[in-house]
């Protein structure tokens, strides 16, 4: 067996190895040394934990073994230190945005574990003063104690805390209209629906209240974990405009409230109670409608009959074949029928400045200024929506989008998109992404004409150094350094635009989607903004979107 070739320090702190020729205090001279005996003996001198200088060790192994040691030729013994003992180390680490600092914890090497005063002082001296969670600097001591020597941890320790920006101005409705009514129909006693029975026309009586105004918030400030404050956007402030035949209540400055009777029309800032026409049907006896007001059909309207109306259109029966013209929505009970016809239009036409709702529509071109909805079916329509279409109730049960050609500005939804005997059907979502396109050019050639603007003022500052400072106008170089400055803070708005402009669009792309809820049929051409999907298979819940540039279909 080996001697003794290892002494630990006085102090405890380093291992040292000792080269000497003395064969004779081997037990065996040929005895050769390996790295199981430096670690039995570092083991008997309490230091199997300490750092290992490894190359220190490889010299003094590859020297002891050596067979140029001898007698004749002594040189003197020499002494390597080969190991130490270390404290546990710590590093810290904050991210590029100072949202979150971490530690790093090195496992000690025989020395001293972390302790929490040294992590306080680190974030101290690292000036980490905000979001430090004191439960992970005390999982961070638990569990640094049970690290091997060597060994890494890492936990965050700080977090911060990003703005919760304010809301807008809220302006909540406190009567609904018609267009909900259609996909919400009346629940009976026993818990069942009745399509049929969708409750009172919605009117209204003087001094009710009909709009609620809520406030917009500040906003809460966030920080990083350096302390720095991140100031909120608050929300914009939006007052009531009091449309006709309302006002704000005396009592309740955030209520609106009706000051004659009829029927109420939401607004942007309000709302405004339209005088209500009446009429039990729409038919030859009747003739055309056109009313200044809302339209209310309590029957159906016949077939080759035109109603036009400033305000909403109303009809608790039947449209078919005819023509539906309205300044804000047109919601019909029953459905909307027309009639495929050759070499012509499809028979039944609607036009709505706002939402187009029923429970049916089949063979109806449509076009609407915000979303178009069906409880039921849509079938072989021509239906072109600024909004959102969809052909679904709210309990899911219902809603099949079937042949024709539907255009939305944004997404279109449905319980079925299709049919088993792969019914053409042709659906463009997003067809707002040129407008929003459109205004992206704009802001960005904007900014990139400002950009130019502000090199050449540049170009005429370095003009105005290269002639000698006694010779240069003062009023010139004012102008000049108040002209840069005019230009460099509206680059900076035209960019601050461009990019928030940017950020909006990937942000209504990441969202804008063509989604069944149920099952997806063979036949569908679909298309979001540029990119198009031909569905040549039977799916079952699919939503399509625009992923990598191309238009992708997912399972629900």
């Amino acid at each position: 067996m080996p001697q003794q070739l290892l002494q630990l320090s006085p102090d405890g702190q380093t291992v040292c190895l000792f080269v000497t020729s003395d064969h004779e205090k081997l037990e065996t001279p040929d005895t050769q040394f390996s790295r199981s005996d430096i670690a039995r003996q570092l083991a008997e001198v309490g230091a199997s934990s300490f750092y290992l200088f490894e190359n220190a060790i490889d010299s003094a192994l590859e020297r002891l073994n050596s067979p140029s040691i001898n007698a004749d030729n002594e040189p003197e013994p020499q002494q390597i230190v080969i190991a130490e003992r270390r404290d546990a180390s710590l590093m810290i680490k904050t991210e590029a945005d100072l949202m979150k600092a971490s530690i790093t914890v090195v496992g000690a090497y025989g020395g001293t574990p972390i302790k929490g005063p040294m992590l306080i002082n680190a974030l101290k001296e690292n000036n980490i003063v905000k979001g430090i969670r004191k439960t992970q600097l005390q999982a961070l001591l638990a569990k640094s104690r049970q690290l091997p020597p060597g060994h890494k941890l890492t936990l965050p320790v700080a977090f911060g805390r990003l703005p919760s920006h304010g809301t807008d101005t809220v302006f909540k409705p406190l009567v609904e209209d018609a267009c909900h009514r259609i996909l919400r129909p009346q629940s009976l006693e026993d818990g069942k629906v009745d399509m049929r029975d969708l409750g009172e026309i919605i009117t209204v009586k003087p001094g009710q209240p009909i709009m609620k105004r809520i406030p917009a918030t500040p906003g809460i400030a966030g920080f990083n974990v350096l302390g720095k404050e991140m100031e909120a956007i608050p929300g914009k402030e939006h007052d009531y405009i009091p449309g006709e035949g309302t006002e704000i209540s005396e009592s309740d400055d955030q209520l609106l409230v009706a000051t004659k009777a009829g029927m109420p029309v939401r607004k942007e800032y309000g709302m405004q109670i339209d005088d209500a026409l009446t009429l039990q049907g729409v038919n030859v006896a009747t003739g055309h409608i056109n009313f200044d007001g809302s339209v209310l059909i309590t029957g159906d309207v016949t077939p080759g009959m035109k109603v036009s109306a400033s305000g909403n259109i109303t009809v608790t029966g039947f449209v078919e074949l005819g023509t539906l013209k309205a300044g804000g929505d047109i919601a019909v009970i029953k459905g909307i029928i027309g009639r495929q016809q050759e070499g012509k239009h499809l028979g039944c036409y609607l036009q709505a400045g706002g939402k187009v709702t029923s429970k049916f529509a089949q063979f109806v071109e449509i076009d609407a200024g915000e979303d178009v909805s069906f409880s039921l079916h849509a079938l072989h329509c021509i239906i072109r929506a600024q909004g959102e279409v969809s052909v679904i109730d709210e309990a899911k049960r219902h809603g099949t989008l079937s042949g024709g050609y539907v255009e939305a500005g944004y997404s279109v939804s449905a319980l079925n998109i299709g049919a088993l005997a792969g019914v053409p059907t042709e659906i463009v979502a997003f067809s707002k992404y040129s407008d929003i396109r459109d205004q992206l050019h704009t802001a960005y050639h904007a900014a990139e004409h400002e950009q130019e603007q502000l090199g050449k003022i540049k170009e005429a500052q370095l003009k105005l150094l290269q002639i000698p400072s006694d010779k240069r106008p003062p009023e010139l170089i004012d102008k000049v350094k108040d002209t840069a400055h005019i230009h460099k803070h509206r680059l900076k708005e035209l960019k601050s635009t461009y990019l928030k402009l940017k950020s909006e669009y990937e942000e209504l792309l990441s969202h804008v989607a063509i989604t069944a809820h149920s099952r997806l049929f063979s036949g569908v051409a679909c298309q979001v903004e540029k990119e198009k999907l031909n569905i040549l298979q039977e799916h079952g819940p699919s939503k399509l979107q625009c992923m990598e540039r191309s238009l992708q279909r997912f399972s629900l």
